[in-house]
């Protein structure tokens, strides 16, 4: 779905008690909300009260924003103009320039991009929120942290350095993550009861000395109750924190070969919820910074040449795991 070509703009949603909406024609030959463009020195408020002026000579009392939507252009902005009088309603139809119609009657009487963006304007509304697009659609990261409940949080992930190869004997392994890749080319994340969301794995302990494979098996059964094919290093992370030592955050990547139901970890007691993801929406959704692009890029070479597992059109976005199984082809483990 893409925006309309044009200057920004800032429209007003105006409902009738019976919860018909108020519209004005085009010159396009749709209709819309009464929109009007910033002019100097106006603030989007008061853009919002001349917008509804103009259309229908009436003055509204413009509540807030319900939704913003960032195009090519620049902002588009929806304002609350609430509902209209009984004695308004008359002047409007008097007036026989703006109609009210009916939310099914949308798509038939605005462009699509338009009738989307009603729809989220009155759906924000009805929940006390504002609502976020760009280009006329929810971006994808925040579908799915709206979806399943992940917090935003500043990470320090996009400080890190990647690298290939094995990690240096004299920097330290501390932390084993994994790329569990499914057979629709999806990624499998976790999120916790904190709403943090990452890839399966964590700290090395004691026991295993450098062994970063046998962390990754271990925390991926203990996190995710899944199985997997042996892991492939692609490389790894240097954490070099102020007054501290750097260590090596190791990165793998393997393919599910089972899928047992969600139990709790082991060492937090809870139930993590688990997320299939398009890879090349991991790094912005765990807070990775533009150095994620390099290990993704990583990832998915080695889900292609190890197990013949396609790069997903990002279309297919996030989705949860929660049965016992993924559709498709479970990667074989004697490939």
């Amino acid at each position: 779905m893409t925006g309309p070509a044009g200057p920004p703009a800032v429209a007003v949603l105006v409902t009738h008690p019976d919860g018909r909406i108020l519209l004005v024609p085009t010159r396009a030959g749709h209709w819309t909300l009464p929109t009007a463009v910033p002019t100097a020195g106006e603030s989007p408020r008061q853009t919002a009260t001349r917008a509804v002026d103009e259309a229908v000579g009436l003055t509204p009392r413009v509540g807030g924003p319900l939704l913003l939507d960032w195009t090519n252009e620049g902002a588009y902005q929806i304002f609350d103009g609430g509902d209209v009088g009984g004695s308004a309603v008359r002047r409007i139809e008097a007036g026989g320039r703006a109609v009210l119609v009916s939310p099914g009657e949308l798509s038939t009487r605005t462009a699509p991009v338009e009738a989307y963006r009603i729809d989220t304007a009155l759906r924000a509304r009805a929940g006390g929120t504002t609502a976020y697009l760009e280009q006329g659609e929810v971006p994808a990261v925040l579908a799915a942290m709206g979806r399943y409940r992940i917090a935003p949080r500043l990470h320090s992930g996009a400080a890190w350095t990647w690298h290939t190869g094995p990690v240096p004997a004299e920097l330290p392994i501390r932390h084993c993550w994994v790329w569990l890749f499914v057979p629709d080319g999806r990624v499998v994340g976790y999120v916790d009861v904190a709403g943090t969301v990452g890839l399966p794995g964590g700290t090395l302990e004691p026991h295993e000395g450098r062994d970063a494979v046998a962390a990754a098996i271990r925390e991926v059964a203990e996190e995710t109750q899944l199985g997997m094919t042996d892991p492939v290093h692609i490389g790894y992370l240097v954490d070099d924190q102020p007054g501290r030592r750097p260590v090596a955050r190791v990165r793998m990547a393997a393919a599910v070969t089972t899928v047992g139901p969600p139990a709790p970890d082991p060492a937090t007691g809870t139930v993590h919820r688990r997320i299939l993801v398009p890879p090349r929406l991991v790094g912005e959704l765990c807070g990775w910074g533009a150095g994620a692009a390099a290990q993704t890029e990583a990832a998915v070479t080695v889900a292609a040449r190890e197990w013949a597992i396609p790069e997903p059109d990002p279309a297919l976005g996030v989705s949860e795991l929660t049965g016992n199984s993924v559709t498709g082809r479970v990667a074989s483990v004697d490939r």
